[in-house]
C-alpha cells in the first residue's frame, strides 16, 4: 500500500467508515492524527511492521562474551589468603 500523498509505502490506516481507509507515511500523517498515532490507536501496516522489525535488528547488540566479575567477597577472601 502506498501513501495517499506520496509514493512511500503507507505505515499507518486511518479508517474513515468499515469499507473506506485512507493509508499514509509517517511524514503525511495529518496532525489530527497524531494523539492517536501515540495512543496506539490507528492500525499500522505490514510495511510498519516491516520498518520496526529491521530497526530492531540493527539496534539489538551483538553478542558478546562477558568475562566473570570478581566479587568483593572474593577479593576479600584473595587478601586474607595472601597474608
Amino acid at each position: 500500500m502506498k501513501c495517499a500523498n506520496c509514493d512511500n509505502d503507507a505505515l499507518f490506516e486511518y479508517r474513515l467508515t468499515q469499507e473506506t481507509s485512507i493509508y499514509y507515511c509517517g511524514s503525511d500523517l495529518p496532525k489530527f492524527l497524531e494523539e492517536r498515532k501515540k495512543a496506539g490507536l490507528l492500525k499500522i501496516t505490514p510495511a510498519f511492521t516491516e520498518a520496526k522489525e529491521s530497526a530492531l535488528e540493527q539496534l539489538s547488540p551483538e553478542t558478546v562474551e562477558e568475562e566473570p566479575v570478581e566479587t568483593a567477597a572474593a577479593k576479600k577472601d584473595a587478601k586474607k589468603t595472601a597474608k
